[in-house]
């Protein structure tokens, strides 16, 4: 009995996890829009992206030897930043020669939206889980699909006939 138990709570995590990843993709056209909506480069997001992760702000020089670029730029990367309110500079208490940048709130809440990956359906807390509360995820998590695929062919269907 407990070999097929565990043969079943294999099935299940390979399912779910399988689940996870139609329910993702059907979700893709709904979170594409946010990130072709931002006026960012891809080096504007990797240094707003540093910026969040410390909060008391990063200086100038760090952030070119990190992004490996020369400080000039680095200077007209937080430049462009602090423009779309993205980050903000300020005076290092330690030293009033130094700038540091940080990221604005408007910055943060960005990349929070950005990253909003939900880990939920991993296999570490899906292994957590009792067998029956495996089934049960499973089985709501199908019928998920099953309706997200629905509204999107009721959508198709709709937009095709107009």
């Amino acid at each position: 009995m407990k070999r097929d138990e565990e043969t079943e709570r294999k099935t299940l995590l390979a399912e779910l996890l399988s689940l996870q990843a139609s329910l993702e993709s059907s979700f893709v056209p709904e979170h594409l829009e946010p990130v072709l909506s931002l006026r960012l480069t891809m080096q504007q997001l990797k240094v707003l992206m540093i910026l969040v992760t410390h909060s008391d702000g990063s200086t100038m020089q760090a952030l070119a030897k990190t992004v490996g670029v020369s400080l000039a730029t680095m200077s007209g990367i937080v430049d462009r930043l602090e423009t779309q309110g993205m980050a903000e500079r300020s005076l290092d208490p330690n030293d009033q020669r130094v700038r540091r940048a940080s990221a604005s709130e408007l910055g943060r809440q960005t990349v929070q939206r950005l990253m909003a990956a939900r880990p939920e359906l991993s296999s570490t807390p899906l292994g957590l889980l009792a067998i029956d509360d495996l089934r049960a995820l499973a089985q709501g998590i199908r019928a998920l699909v099953r309706a997200v695929e629905s509204s999107q062919n009721t959508t198709d269907h709709t937009t095709m006939s107009d």
